[in-house]
């Protein structure tokens, strides 16, 4: 493996390690967000606000030259592994 290669490797996993740091933030922000609108007796899901969050993320995406709909396609994952989630847990 040549220094280049192993260079770009560990400056991967550094974006990797910072990718889970922020999922862990998200998580936690998304239980504190789940746990007050509980309190509120408001619905888990907000679909008016998932679809401007999406919006915002594709467009941002997109003007950091990368494909919008894979973007969106990540945050869905993560918001539907959230929900799973919210359901196990309760």
């Amino acid at each position: 493996m040549t220094d280049e290669l192993s260079a770009l490797r560990a400056e991967l996993d550094e974006v990797d390690r910072a990718l889970v740091d922020l999922l862990a933030r998200r998580a936690a922000l998304v239980g504190l967000v789940w746990q007050l609108k509980e309190a509120q007796g408001l619905a888990m899901r907000d679909l008016v606000r998932e679809a401007t969050m999406y919006a915002g993320l594709l467009a941002r995406a997109e003007a950091a030259g990368l494909d919008g709909e894979r973007v969106r396609a990540v945050f869905e994952r993560i918001v539907g592994v959230d929900l799973l989630a919210r359901r196990r847990d309760g």
